[in-house]
This record gives C-alpha cells, sequence and structure tokens, in this order.
C-alpha cells in the first residue's frame, strides 16, 4: 500500500490536467479497494461494462471534480463517525437492554446488539481515513471533522437519529455516485454505499423498524442531505449568534439599571453631577472654579494668575 502511495507522480510534465487527474483517480481506486478489503470493506471486482445514466446526477457541483464528491462523502462520514463516538462513551450495553426503543430482552442480545454499534463505529472511523487519503493522493484537501450538537439524551434519540443518518448516508452515495468519473473511484464508492446500507438495516432491525423498506430506494440529492444534516452542524456562524444574543441580554439587563448614568445619576455623569464637571462643579471645569482653567484660576491662565 505504501508503495502505491509513494509511486503516484505529481511530475512536472503536464500532458494535461484532466489525464494525469484520471490516472491518479486510478492508482487512488486502487488504494482504496486495497485498504478497504483490510477494513471490512472487500468487494466483489467483476469488470462490466458501464451504463450511460440518462437522468442528471444529483450532485449540485456539476463543474467540480472526483475530489469535490469524495469531500461531500467525506463530510457526512464525518458526521457519522463522531455521532457513533459519541453514542458509545455515552451509553452502554445495559442502556440499550432497559431501553424501549430497542427490541432486546436479555443481556446476550444487548451486548450482540452494542458490538454490531461498535462494529458500524470502526467502519466509519476507516470511511473517514479512506477517503481522507484518496482526496490527498487526488491533490486535494479532505474536509476536516466539524463540531456537531447531535442533542441526543437517550438510548430512543440515539437510536431514531442513527436510522436517519444510516438512510440519509445510503441515499446521499446514491445520489452522487453516477457523478464520479474515475470508474475505480466508482466501483469503490458503490462498495462504501452498500456497507451504509448494511449499517441501517442493522440499526432499523434492532430499533424494532423494518431494515428493507423498499424494492428500490431513492438517491437523495446534494442539497437535500446537507439541508437535513445542516442542524446538526455547530457552525461559527451559529456561535457568533449566540454570543449576539447573549451580548444583548446582557445589554438590555445594562440598561434597566443604566439609564440614569454609570452611579444612577439623572445626568448620567461619571460622579453624578448634574452638568457633568468631573468634580461635581456647577462649571464643570477639571478643577471645580468657575472659569475651568486648568489650575482653577479665574482667568484661565496655565499657571492661575489672575
Amino acid at each position: 500500500m505504501d508503495e502505491r502511495l509513494e509511486s503516484i507522480d505529481v511530475a512536472e510534465n503536464d500532458d494535461g490536467s484532466r489525464r494525469r487527474f484520471l490516472s491518479r483517480s486510478a492508482i487512488a481506486g486502487g488504494a482504496l479497494l486495497t485498504l478497504g478489503s483490510g477494513a471490512g470493506l472487500s468487494m466483489a471486482q467483476e469488470d462490466g461494462e458501464d451504463a450511460d445514466e440518462e437522468e442528471s446526477p444529483l450532485f449540485d457541483d456539476e463543474e467540480g471534480t472526483d475530489v469535490d464528491v469524495l469531500n461531500y462523502a467525506l463530510t457526512l462520514e464525518h458526521l457519522e463517525n463522531a455521532f457513533y463516538r459519541m453514542g458509545l462513551e455515552t451509553f452502554d450495553a445495559e442502556d440499550f437492554l432497559e431501553s424501549d426503543a430497542t427490541i432486546i430482552s436479555t443481556e446476550e442480545d444487548a451486548e450482540v446488539l452494542y458490538e454490531n454499534l461498535e462494529t458500524i463505529g470502526e467502519h466509519e472511523a476507516a470511511h473517514v481515513s479512506l477517503l481522507t487519503q484518496v482526496v490527498e493522493l487526488l491533490g486535494g484537501t479532505p474536509v476536516e471533522e466539524a463540531e456537531y450538537d447531535f442533542g441526543v439524551e437517550d438510548v430512543a434519540g440515539f437510536m431514531s437519529l442513527a436510522s436517519t443518518l444510516e438512510n440519509t448516508g445510503v441515499a446521499a452515495y446514491a445520489g452522487a455516485a453516477p457523478a464520479i468519473e474515475s470508474p475505480d473511484l466508482l466501483r469503490t464508492a458503490l462498495g462504501v454505499h452498500s456497507v451504509e446500507a448494511r449499517h441501517a438495516a442493522v440499526v432499523a432491525a434492532a430499533g424494532g423498524g423494518d431494515p428493507y423498506p423498499n424494492v428500490v430506494d431513492d438517491p437523495a440529492a446534494q442539497s437535500d442531505v446537507l439541508a437535513a444534516v445542516g442542524p446538526l452542524i455547530v457552525s461559527e456562524d451559529m456561535e457568533e449568534e449566540e454570543e449576539e444574543e447573549e451580548e444583548e441580554e446582557e445589554e438590555g439587563e445594562g440598561s434597566e439599571n443604566g439609564d440614569e448614568g454609570e452611579n444612577g445619576t439623572p445626568t448620567g455623569t461619571p460622579n453624578g453631577t448634574e452638568n457633568g464637571s468631573e468634580t461635581g462643579t456647577p462649571t464643570g471645569t477639571p478643577n471645580g472654579t468657575e472659569t475651568g482653567t486648568p489650575n482653577g484660576t479665574a482667568t484661565g491662565t496655565p499657571d492661575g494668575d489672575a
């Protein structure tokens, strides 16, 4: 595997960026297959003719490259990876046994379910690693894991969101796969897609749902998928909005007590005088004289001479 990674040549001899990109895509696809076989993601590699899709792919960035599609998939894998990491840290097998959100009735079954969830979590982490490496192999910059707010408080919430995320991931891969131009990367993406479908079936069955509700599943458009998962991602804008709301609340509380000035005087002057002078004299001069000279004289001369 290391030899394959090192064999990618970013030579300066440019015979066309697209040709070089496709060549690197083929190597990256092979690299993914090698990695996938060691992570429980092996797949059959029968050769076959590619069928032309008459319908446009459900991937919004039509001018994008395979890197854009892979980064889209990586965004979802980061989300799922973080979700299972959170869930497995929050709940144990006994929690799933005691919850009404699962069909588990024995400790043995609870252990099996928990092990299955651990395996799913390991798969999601492996998907993140694989996609990250391939994006880098293709000369792109992998998207990073964001900050998330899953809002999960109990096993019922975890199982419900797990089912939603898995089914969303399955539909997302189905929608974006036709936009992949490299046959090697496409085969690998479909291999990951099938594993995500297995995850969805396991989660649905454990929660008492239907593991295979449709004969043919519908793909999902990129815009719909991102809109669905968007509320789970804590963006910088959301953090800024929360900070602004807190500041406005503090300012609102301060205005209720500060309309009369810093010390509660009717005028709002620093020391509570009616005319705003620093020492409270009627004239407002710095040292309390009627003329306002620097040293308190009646003439206003610098040294106080009349």
